[in-house]
């Protein structure tokens, strides 16, 4: 019988870095031929919920449907990685709950930097007026008080961050050192 997989949730504001620092999650749970899923809040919206919106509403049912999938994957035996705003610490707090095993990491960047970085082009369409819903910018994001895992990625590297995930999933127990 498999055993229970884990659940890491990165949080953080748009361009914090959360998909990339993901991915590269990803890379080494598969390196080491676990089994993993990367459910990225975007990818996810897109094909399941296209229609869903950014309201406060549906960001709630955005990272509900987040946390569900994750538990249903992880009672399986699959790692589950998400990349996802959840501005609210209730939304979080929700996932935690579902899920056994969960890790949160909480990727933090300055506003500005992440402006500067706008690989999707969110905050310049925000700066022109075309979108006035971004957490962190026109709707509140409320940061981690405690999350398993702190990457500031304005001064630290992808792959530092990485690594600091994959080192507290083995502190955790969650993963055997290699």
């Amino acid at each position: 019988m498999k055993g229970q997989g884990v659940v890491i949730w990165f949080t953080g504001v748009p361009a914090s870095g959360k998909s990339t620092i993901a991915s590269a999650v990803e890379e080494r749970l598969s390196s080491r031929g676990l089994p993993v899923e990367n459910l990225d809040a975007d990818e996810v919206r897109a094909n399941l919920s296209p229609n869903l919106g950014y309201t406060a509403e549906a960001r709630d049912e955005n990272t509900k449907r987040l946390a569900w999938m994750s538990q249903m994957l992880s009672k399986h035996g699959i790692n589950v990685i998400v990349a996802a705003v959840s501005p609210l610490r209730s939304h979080r707090d929700r996932a935690r709950e579902w899920c056994p095993k969960f890790v949160e990491v909480f990727v933090d960047c300055p506003l500005e930097v992440c402006q500067q970085r706008d690989p999707k082009g969110l905050y310049a369409r925000a700066n022109s007026g075309e979108v006035s819903d971004i957490a962190g910018m026109h709707m509140p994001y409320e940061a981690p008080t405690a999350p398993e895992v702190y990457c500031p990625t304005h001064l630290k590297s992808v792959q530092d961050c990485a690594e600091a995930v994959i080192a507290k999933l083995e502190e955790l127990r969650y993963l055997s050192r290699t």
